[in-house]
């Protein structure tokens, strides 16, 4: 019988942690939240039943979908400061279906579009409700969420098209309201 060290024990502990870390993945903590700015009201009944696709607002820049900041006090710039703030979970699938327009380029927006009619404003890599609709209507029929700029403080938005949300109600979970 031998005996083995300390050292060797620790070894072994750090070979166990890192497995587990490469099996599981490694996810930042900031990278994890998601923040949806509404009413109290509202809040109160996304984190008892969910979000309820009917009531997404249909004018918005990139057309019905659910809102999302990367951030809390984006979420709240966008929407105003007397708002509740729900947080929500992201999950890998979400991070998978997500299409970068944070810095748009006419090239970008022509791979996913086409061909058709490029018309509306993008000023300082922000996208302009025209151009915005029509992104929309793509991540609805194409089964992705897009990723944007803020108007607002220049932060990172995300908006999950309502027919996506339908598909797939499981690619974000609320978990508490401020």
């Amino acid at each position: 019988m031998t005996l083995t060290s300390t050292a060797d024990h620790r070894k072994g502990a750090l070979s166990l942690i890192l497995v587990i870390i490469l099996v599981l993945g490694w996810s930042s903590p900031a990278a994890a939240w998601l923040f949806h700015a509404t009413r109290r009201a509202a809040a109160r009944s996304i984190l008892r039943r969910g979000v309820n696709p009917a009531k997404l607002h249909s004018k918005a820049r990139f057309g019905s979908g659910l809102y999302l900041s990367r951030r809390r006090s984006t979420a709240l710039a966008e929407k105003g400061a007397s708002s509740a703030v729900v947080k929500f979970k992201s999950s890998r699938a979400l991070d998978k279906r997500t299409v970068d327009f944070r810095q748009p380029t006419s090239r970008s927006i022509k791979a996913r579009l086409g061909n058709s009619d490029l018309r509306g404003a993008i000023k300082k890599s922000i996208i302009g409700p025209k151009l915005g609709r029509k992104l929309g209507r793509w991540g609805g029929k194409q089964g992705k969420v897009i990723e944007y700029r803020s108007a607002q403080t220049g932060g990172s938005n995300l908006v999950i098209p309502k027919q996506v949300l339908q598909k797939h109600p499981n690619l974000v979970r609320s978990i508490s309201a401020r």
